[in-house]
């Protein structure tokens, strides 16, 4: 029986290109969310019963679910866009279909807004949301945890060093973004009168505000703030903002409780664990932030600054949202 199990997880072990690849696998299946490579590497010596069950579980893999996906297209979102990318030998790219058998529909969004409206709709079943969003998701749709926190970026005609700066300025921001929010908590916060937001279509509008100085600045996320710099940057003057001034900038998971497949959203959460620890190991390296800034438009020096100052981490999970999922999943089997 051993020596047969042993061969049946030699040859299993030879379709992933690591231990820690066959772990992610098996930790999108029920009873294996804690499995850690090293259980990995000893079973592959002395096979446990548990083992046996983890050989029946690889055997048997089936495309878990259809997941579909809608999120902003910023680099606070890294580990779950990795999810999705083409496969790469030793990166844990496309992790979604070629490792958990979860086949994966992404709507691209300019920021937050929209990926609310469609998870809230029911056109997505997982979204990455702002955290000054997360009042609207209602009772069909929950938050699941945290992905990343970073500092909330912008730029001016004008030095802005400290909150007084502020003063009597005119910010543009995208439409549906969640900076009108953020903005107003400044304003309540420090008693600074601040003129209302102009919301713009796209940040290419908000290009042509700034040139014709109807607006003193832009507040919002990368890339679309470092792609508005380099637009004007000809023409005009732009500082960054003093990073912190305005506070961190929250990206969480949400999913619709009616929509979402209680197993794919746990092979999601179980791939987020695998591509937020390779992002925070390597988004201090060379390399990474050039492929970072091509894979988003940006200048090198730019996403060097971003990502040093962003923090990813699955963390703060929803234990009432994960409850609820799986007990669906439990009452569908019965």
């Amino acid at each position: 029986m051993n020596r047969k199990l042993l061969r049946d997880l030699a040859a299993l072990r030879e379709g992933f290109t690591s231990l820690e690849e066959m772990a992610v696998a098996l930790r999108a299946h029920p009873g294996f969310e804690d499995l850690h490579r090293a259980t990995l590497s000893r079973w592959l010596r002395e096979p446990s019963p548990r083992a046996a069950v983890a050989v029946k579980v690889l055997k048997s893999r089936r495309p878990a679910a259809r997941l579909r996906i809608a999120q902003p297209q910023t680099l606070s979102l890294i580990p779950s866009w990795m999810l999705t990318w083409e496969a790469e030998g030793g990166k844990p790219y496309g992790l979604l279909e070629t490792q958990l058998g979860i086949v994966a529909k992404v709507q691209p969004t300019r920021h937050g807004g929209p990926a609310m409206e469609q998870l809230m709709a029911g056109e997505v079943d997982v979204a990455s949301v702002p955290g000054d969003m997360l009042g609207q998701l209602g009772r069909v749709c929950r938050r699941v945890c945290l992905l990343s926190k970073s500092y909330v970026t912008g730029i001016a005609t004008r030095p802005i060093e400290a909150v007084s700066d502020l003063k009597g300025k005119t910010f543009g921001i995208v439409a549906g973004s969640a900076f009108a929010t953020r903005l107003s908590e400044v304003t309540r916060t420090w008693g600074i009168e601040m003129r209302p937001p102009l919301v713009f279509s796209t940040p290419k509008d908000i290009v042509h505000a700034l040139l014709e100085r109807q607006i003193n600045g832009m507040i919002g996320s990368e890339p679309s703030v470092s792609q508005v710099r380099r637009a004007v940057a000809r023409s005009l003057q732009a500082y960054p903002i003093r990073e912190g001034l305005l506070g961190w900038f929250e990206m969480h998971v949400a999913v619709n409780m009616k929509t979402a497949p209680p197993g794919a959203v746990r092979g999601y959460l179980a791939g987020l664990q695998e591509t937020t620890r390779y992002t925070n190991a390597r988004k201090s390296v060379a390399a990474f932030q050039a492929e970072i800034a091509a894979r988003f438009d940006m200048d090198q020096v730019d996403v060097r600054h971003v990502l040093a100052n962003t923090a990813f981490s699955l963390g703060g999970l929803e234990p009432a949202t994960i409850l609820a999922l799986w007990e669906r999943e439990a009452i569908s089997r019965t």
